[in-house]
């Protein structure tokens, strides 16, 4: 049963991982043609929304065996690990156990969130309390952003008329601060799963993340940088404006035409990997697994 629960599992995490992107790049888009207090307005309502759904998803007694063995920021085996198992059913139990996990197929839970549920009891509503519990750290995170009178003031002084045309204020830094044993991580992360053409140092490393990179790298898979930045903003690591960063930074060679990827790239190439996941991705999740210990 073990075997099934956890192939279940996989299958899960993936989904997870469509509807929290889906969630981040709304959100994204939205913030950059709002103004100040339309931002405000806006994650006040979202967090407002999100965190009363939230709570009735928890009312129910299944879900609420998953939540104290959840690290939002990973993907985790909370189906096995938790007392989900033994809260269900002797029926929903012989469900997930006779489950032919060949079957599902993640691309048919996107045209249909619910098409799982009946074989797979409470299988939308897992995806959906996970997904809204890492969306409401986002929320918080924006919300405190906004709040922050140093931000505010910023945004004041680039306020134009109209309104409504205004963009907040961006950071053009990573917003990061790993310390000498994490950049060594990230360092090993970088060269196994082999992002770039050449391997780099931690010296590199350090400067890529500190806005300081003097000479260009070449990417050997756009993809799976944009993987990389993409899974360190989704686990709080780094500011959500990457893509903003390495524009406002040009550090990077694309890998098919030699020249510097713009913003468009790396939204393109981050969309696809949220399709498709690239080669070396396993290895990149299981380093920044290894980042949050640290």
């Amino acid at each position: 049963m073990e075997a099934t629960i956890r192939a279940i599992q996989n299958r899960i995490n993936e989904c997870i991982k469509h509807d929290y992107w889906f969630l981040e790049n709304r959100i994204f888009l939205k913030l950059q043609y709002f103004s100040e207090e339309q931002s405000k307005s806006f994650l006040n309502q979202e967090l407002a929304d999100a965190t009363d759904e939230l709570a009735n998803l928890h009312d129910n007694t299944v879900i609420q065996s998953i939540t104290d063995y959840i690290d939002y920021a990973e993907s985790l085996d909370f189906l096995w690990e938790s007392t989900f198992i033994e809260t269900l059913t002797s029926v929903e139990k012989k469900k997930y156990a006779n489950f032919d996990t060949s079957t599902l197929d993640v691309k048919q839970y996107i045209t249909k969130n619910d098409s799982y549920d009946e074989a797979l009891p409470y299988f939308s509503k897992i995806v959906k309390f996970i997904v809204l519990s890492k969306y409401v750290l986002l929320l918080n995170k924006k919300v405190e952003y906004y709040q922050s009178p140093k931000i505010s003031g910023e945004v004041k002084k680039v306020s134009i008329e109209p309104v409504s045309d205004v963009k907040p204020q961006i950071k053009q830094t990573f917003e990061c601060h790993f310390d000498d044993r994490q950049i060594e991580i990230l360092t090993t992360c970088i060269n196994e799963a082999r992002i770039f053409t050449e391997f780099v140092t931690t010296e590199t490393v350090k400067r890529i993340f500190d806005c300081e990179l003097e000479n260009y790298l070449r990417v050997k898979n756009n993809r799976l940088l944009a993987y990389f930045f993409a899974s360190l903003d989704d686990r709080n690591l780094i500011t959500h404006y990457w893509q903003s960063v390495c524009k406002s930074n040009p550090f990077f060679l694309s890998s098919l035409k030699g020249k510097p990827l713009k913003q468009s790239d790396l939204s393109t190439a981050t969309n696809e990997s949220r399709e498709k996941l690239p080669k070396g991705s396993e290895i990149i999740d299981k380093y920044l697994k290894e980042l949050k210990k640290h």
